[in-house]
């Protein structure tokens, strides 16, 4: 229960519409329970029943009442007429009618904004969290596991809010008149049919049980199948080239059976729960009718309110099923907030307990000292120093796993060391403002990521104020972009395509040192930006480095030893460890494993 009340926190800045709700339900029930106990006049004026004379009651007595309120309706049948009388509580239905639908689309106006504005807000906060999180739960977790929360789970909880949290205020009030209702006519025969919520209440426990323990087990399941899928859109060009497509059919088709046969079993239990509920239910109406039809020959019970009981003991047991239907739905939304808690209980980015001041350039030098970084309990880097002058080009090179994007991942922030600190012009990097550092970083990924919009919006990407083109111009120029942006169609306006498939990967990766470069940044950082690029894309990118002015300091993360040749200093790296460093020819000169994988490379 406590986890349900959590959902319905998401709801609070719009609670002033549930509780414009709760006031429309309550007159949508007054007037429907109202409208179908006027069945009984309409009966008596129907089949002109008498009624002994009765005077005004001076107690609270149900049954005193009743006979004073059947005599005043023989007297007006009698002084107006059947037909007049049949006339005037025809308008008086038909009134509670209109007021009674009146009031229930009010209700549920108020409940459709309520629901949508809960899950617009439990999505804002998902995504929220989700951007303030880490590079190291990105990591640590599969992508199709967290799509799979994102969306299944969300949507779940999105089909089990949007009119149940309906039922579920709605219903039990509308079960609280009826009952009401029915107790005024025969409490007698409203204790029999009371019969049916303990048989309802076994039912609902029962689904409850089962489907919080196997609506768990399903979304797992899920999870594999998404994560299958993810795998290969990612990965699609290599499945091709390895001609593994029966391969992962065969994965993916194993892994949808398993989830299929899983929610076969489940749907199986819970359609029984609806059809023996029912039987139950049947059977106590069959005990009702015996009983009341009894009660009437008997003289204990008029025909008229007999017929109005089971009336209303029909639209007693619709609200019933529908709220077990609807705490059902709720379950199910339980176990998927559960799994969403999992997400929403990762650690943000741990901010400082120091004043974090902000920093507005960087002038001097980046300092590591005594440096080490550990993913749980995997050491990646171990006691590393060094430093890096404003203006210098420095390369991180060595074999792969020897840490080097984790080394500038530190250095741009994104993690923090384990031990050690890192400097920025003597400040502690821990006490600096990320987000105004990060002004002053310009990163060029080894993918070269474009996002699926227009070339101007993923240059400008991330920055706040009037549109540049001037600048954007003089990026692209430095990145050796100009003239193949000039001869498109569309120019800046060109719509990139997914991941920016419209374009090379040479010409991916320069558009992405130009987004870089429009920053103005003081530190620009490229990893391993020409791994993937052919000569020429390669040749292109080095002559725009070379352009750089010398205000920008450049860090370099490498595997093509070619590539790091001009840098100031290089730094190797291996197994977490600085093992050399200097410049590359001295590098050369020390015959080690620097020279050994330059020499290597040079012979392939």
């Amino acid at each position: 229960m406590r986890t349900a009340f959590r959902i319905l926190a998401y709801g609070r800045p719009a609670q002033k519409h549930l509780f414009y709700a709760l006031g429309a339900f309550v007159l949508f029930n007054l007037f429907n329970v109202f409208s179908l106990t006027l069945i009984i006049p309409f009966l008596e004026i129907l089949f002109a029943q008498e009624a002994e004379p009765a005077s005004f009651p001076e107690t609270l007595s149900l049954e005193d009442w009743k006979k004073y309120l059947f005599y005043q309706l023989y007297l007006f049948r009698m002084e107006a007429g059947p037909l007049k009388a049949l006339a005037y509580f025809s308008v008086v239905i038909a009134v509670a009618i209109i007021l009674k639908n009146t009031f229930r689309y009010l209700g549920a106006r108020a409940m459709a904004i309520y629901e949508n504005r809960l899950i617009q807000n439990l999505r804002n906060q998902l995504f929220e969290h989700l951007v303030s999180l880490p590079l190291g739960f990105f990591i640590r977790n599969r992508k199709g596991r967290i799509l799979n929360l994102l969306t299944q789970d969300v949507q779940i909880i999105q089909e089990a809010v949007l009119g149940t949290i309906y039922n579920l205020l709605n219903d039990p009030i509308t079960m609280l008149f009826f009952l009401g209702a029915m107790f005024v006519l025969s409490w007698k025969l409203t204790l029999v049919s009371l019969l049916v919520l303990p048989l309802t209440g076994w039912a609902i426990s029962r689904l409850s049980k089962v489907l919080r323990r196997r609506a768990s087990q399903g979304q797992k399941r899920m999870d594999q199948v998404l994560s299958i899928l993810e795998e290969f859109l990612s990965g699609a060009r290599t499945v091709k080239a390895f001609g593994a497509e029966a391969h992962e059919k065969q994965r993916f088709f194993k892994a949808n059976a398993e989830y299929t046969d899983f929610m076969i079993s489940l749907r199986r239990r819970l359609e029984l729960v609806s059809p023996l509920t029912e039987v139950l239910s049947v059977m106590v109406v069959l005990g009702l009718l015996y009983y009341g039809t009894l009660s009437v020959l008997q003289a204990e019970l008029k025909a008229s309110e007999f017929i109005t009981f089971i009336a209303l003991f029909g639209q007693f047991l619709s609200p019933m099923k529908t709220f077990n239907q609807a705490i059902s739905r709720v379950q199910k939304a339980i176990v998927s907030f559960q799994r969403l808690q999992t997400l929403l209980s990762e650690a943000p980015e741990k901010p400082s307990t120091h004043l974090l001041a902000p920093i507005e350039t960087f002038q001097d030098k980046i300092t590591l000292q005594n440096v080490s970084f550990a993913y749980d309990s995997k050491v990646v880097l171990e006691n590393i120093s060094l430093h890096i002058p404003k203006g210098s080009r420095i390369a991180f090179v060595g074999p792969s796993g020897s840490g080097k994007t984790t080394l500038v991942d530190l250095i741009c922030g994104f993690y923090r060391p384990t031990k050690g600190e890192i400097y920025i012009d003597g400040r502690p990097l821990s006490e600096i403002d990320p987000t105004s550092y990060r002004r002053i970083l310009g990163i060029v990924p080894q993918d070269g990521i474009l996002f699926h919009t227009t070339l101007l919006e993923n240059i400008t990407y991330g920055e706040k104020g009037p549109v540049d083109e001037a600048r954007i111009w003089e990026a692209l120029r430095l990145a050796q972009a100009e003239d193949f942006v000039r001869e498109l169609p569309q120019g800046l306006y060109t719509l990139v395509g997914e991941r920016g498939q419209r374009f090379s990967g040479g010409q991916r990766q320069r558009l992405a040192l130009a987004r870089a470069l429009y920053r103005q940044p003081e530190l620009l950082i490229l990893d391993e930006a020409t791994s993937a690029l052919d000569s020429e894309s390669e040749a292109r990118i080095h002559e725009a480095l070379t352009q750089m002015p010398r205000s920008i300091t450049i860090l370099l993360i490498a595997h093509r030893l070619s590539t790091v040749r001009h840098a100031d200093w290089i730094y190797v790296l291996e197994k977490g460890r600085i093992v050399e460093q200097g410049t590359h020819q001295e590098l050369l000169a020390k015959n080690g494993l620097y020279s050994r994988l330059y020499r290597l490379q040079a012979t392939s």
